[in-house]
């Protein structure tokens, strides 16, 4: 038995999914991204993690509303940004309300050697003896460098 068409037509989208990106966050992420000769041409996707590190480095975190300037202007999906900002330990994301990290992150590794090392002790000790307000101290995975734990 044949099923029955369904004629009906899905509505076009009317804008862009996802986090609109304001012009002023776009013209700060432009002027972020054009500020030095050496990134010329910054827009291929192939330029996503410099391009990422070099908001990070300029505004200290990475905002959701910078992240969807730099969807826009990098012309790719809101979601590719977001995946890519959030695989990395070292981007610090931001959502719309939270607050942004301290100005300096210590990051202690927890691999294996590590805490045999006393990772968990000196975490424990930073996190302690530390403003929090000032100096964010978390637990990162491997940052390669096991021979020196």
């Amino acid at each position: 038995m044949e099923q029955p068409v369904n004629f009906k037509r899905k509505r076009a989208r009317l804008g862009a999914k996802g986090r609109i990106a304001t012009p002023e966050a776009r013209a700060e992420v432009r002027e972020i991204l054009d500020g030095a000769p050496e990134w010329k041409g910054w827009e291929g996707r192939e330029f996503l993690v410099e391009n990422l590190h070099r908001v990070q480095d300029a505004a200290g975190h990475l905002s959701a509303r910078h992240l969807a300037a730099l969807a826009a202007e990098m012309k790719m999906s809101q979601a590719e940004i977001w995946e890519t900002a959030t695989f990395y330990h070292h981007f610090s994301t931001v959502k719309e309300g939270e607050n942004p990290p301290p100005p300096l992150t210590i990051r202690v590794c927890d691999s294996l050697s590590c805490e045999m090392a006393g990772a968990r002790e000196l975490l424990s000790a930073l996190r302690s003896g530390l403003d929090a307000s000032r100096v964010r101290v978390v637990r990162a995975p491997c940052v390669g460098r096991c021979a020196e734990a």
